[in-house]
C-alpha cells in the first residue's frame, strides 16, 4: 500500500517491495497452512493455461536473444520478466490459501494515497527538500513514476472507503490526486487520470457489458496498433492539437510510426527482445530520421512487442489478455466499474510511456493486483487469481 509513497523517494522501489511482500506472503501461508498445501496450490497455478502461455512467452524472448542486436539488455529483460512471473506465481499461491481482511484496505490505503499526493505536490513545489535530505536529486521528473502509481491506485482507494463520509473523502481523493498528477511532469499520469475520470461513469452505465467492451478494445488496439499509429494525430481534434507541444503527442506518433514501418523486416519472430534499443544503429542507413529510433524503446507496449517479438509474441500476449478479461466475469458488479477503470488507466500508460519489460512497472502492477485480489476475495467466497 505504501509503494506509491515510497516511489516519491525512490523511483525503482516497487521491485524490492514486491519481493518483500511475496516472501512475507509465502512465509505466512507456510506457517498457517503448511508447505504441502502451498506447494499443491503453486503446482495448480503453474499448470494453468495462463502460466503455460507465460512460459511460452519467456521461451520466445529467450530464443530471440539469438538474433537481437542488444544481447545483454535482452538477457536482462528476459530474466526480469521471468523473475516477475515467478513472484506473481508465488504470491498468488500464498494468497490463494490465506484468508484476507479488507479492514486494512479500508483504513490505510485511502489515507496513504492522499498523503502521497500531498507529498508529490509539496516535493515539486518546494524543489524536493525531503529527497534532498536523503541524498536524492531534486528534478521534478523524478516524481513522475510516483504520480503514475497514485493514479493507478485511485479507483481501488475509492472502493475501499467506508460509508458515511465516503462521498466527501472520494471527492477529496480525486481532487488531491488530480492536483498531484498535473503538478508532475508526467503526461502519462495526467492522461491516465483523465481516462480514469471519463471511463468510470461509462463502465457504470455499461455494467457487466463493460468487461467485453473494454476487452475487445484492448485486444483490437493491441493487435492492430501498427495500422493505427500512422493515423493517431488525425484522431486529435484540431482545436486541441494546436495547444499540444510536439514533444507531447506529435513525437510519440512519429516514433510509433517509424517502428511500425520496420515491422515488415521481421514480421513473425520480430527483431529480438530489446532490439528497439539499437534501432537507430540498426537502421542508420534507412530513410527514417534517427531522432525517431533512438529512444531506447517505442514508448508503446504494443509497438515494442510487435517490433521485438513479432506476430508470435503478439499472439501469446493477446491470449493472456483474453484469459485476463474472461476471468473478470466473477468480479462483483458493484466494484467492476472501478476495476475496469484501473485496467483502462494501466493500458493507457502502457501504450504511451514505459518500456514493455521494465521490472518496476510489472512489480507495481503485481502489488496493485494483490490489493485488488484482497478486496475481491473479501467480498465473495472464492476468487481465482
Amino acid at each position: 500500500m505504501a509503494t506509491p509513497f515510497l516511489m516519491v523517494l525512490s523511483r525503482n522501489i516497487a521491485s524490492p517491495v514486491f519481493v518483500a511482500v511475496t516472501v512475507l506472503l509465502v512465509a505466512c501461508a507456510w506457517k498457517d497452512k503448511g508447505w504441502d498445501i502451498l506447494w499443491r496450490t503453486l503446482v495448480r497455478i503453474a499448470a494453468s493455461k495462463a502460466a503455460v502461455i507465460c512460459l511460452l512467452l519467456v521461451l520466445c524472448m529467450a530464443a530471440s536473444i539469438l538474433w537481437t542486436t542488444s544481447v545483454q539488455r535482452g538477457i536482462d529483460s528476459t530474466l526480469h520478466l521471468s523473475g516477475n512471473l515467478l513472484l506473481f506465481a508465488l504470491s498468488l499461491s500464498a494468497f490463494a490459501v490465506l484468508e484476507p481482511s479488507r479492514r486494512l484496505n479500508r483504513v490505510v490505503l485511502p489515507a496513504i494515497l492522499i498523503a502521497t499526493a500531498v507529498f508529490v505536490v509539496s516535493e515539486i513545489y518546494f524543489q524536493a527538500p525531503i529527497r534532498g535530505l536523503l541524498g536524492g536529486a531534486s528534478e521534478a521528473f523524478r516524481m513522475n513514476r510516483a504520480a503514475v502509481a497514485i493514479v493507478l491506485f485511485l479507483p481501488l482507494a475509492l472502493v475501499c472507503l467506508k460509508s458515511g463520509q465516503a462521498a466527501v473523502m472520494r471527492a477529496a481523493s480525486v481532487l488531491v490526486v488530480g492536483v498531484a498528477a498535473f503538478s508532475s511532469e508526467s503526461e502519462s499520469a495526467q492522461l491516465a487520470f483523465m481516462v480514469t475520470l471519463v471511463s468510470f461513469p461509462v463502465f457504470l452505465l455499461l455494467s457487466r457489458n463493460g468487461t467485453w467492451v473494454l476487452g475487445s478494445l484492448v485486444l483490437a488496439s493491441f493487435v492492430f496498433m501498427p495500422l493505427m499509429v500512422p493515423h493517431v494525430m488525425s484522431l486529435v481534434p484540431d482545436a486541441i492539437e494546436q495547444h499540444l507541444p510536439y514533444g507531447s503527442v506529435g513525437i510519440r506518433a512519429d516514433i510509433w510510426t517509424a517502428h511500425a514501418s520496420l515491422l515488415h523486416n521481421a514480421p513473425i519472430l520480430g527483431h529480438g527482445v530489446d532490439a528497439s534499443l539499437m534501432a537507430a544503429e540498426d537502421y542508420k542507413h534507412s530513410d527514417i530520421p534517427e531522432l525517431f529510433l533512438r529512444w531506447g524503446h517505442p514508448h508503446n507496449f504494443a509497438m515494442q512487442v510487435w517490433y521485438e517479438l513479432g506476430a508470435l509474441g503478439v499472439a501469446l500476449i493477446a491470449a493472456l489478455t483474453f484469459l485476463f478479461f474472461r476471468g473478470l466475469k466473477t468480479v462483483p458488479v458493484r466494484v467492476l466499474p472501478a476495476l475496469l477503470s484501473t485496467v483502462t488507466a494501466v493500458w493507457t500508460v502502457a501504450v504511451v510511456s514505459h518500456g514493455a519489460w521494465q521490472a518496476w512497472w510489472w512489480c507495481l502492477l503485481g502489488l496493485l493486483s494483490l490489493l485488488w485480489l484482497i478486496e475481491l476475495k473479501s467480498r465473495q467466497e472464492t476468487v481465482e487469481p
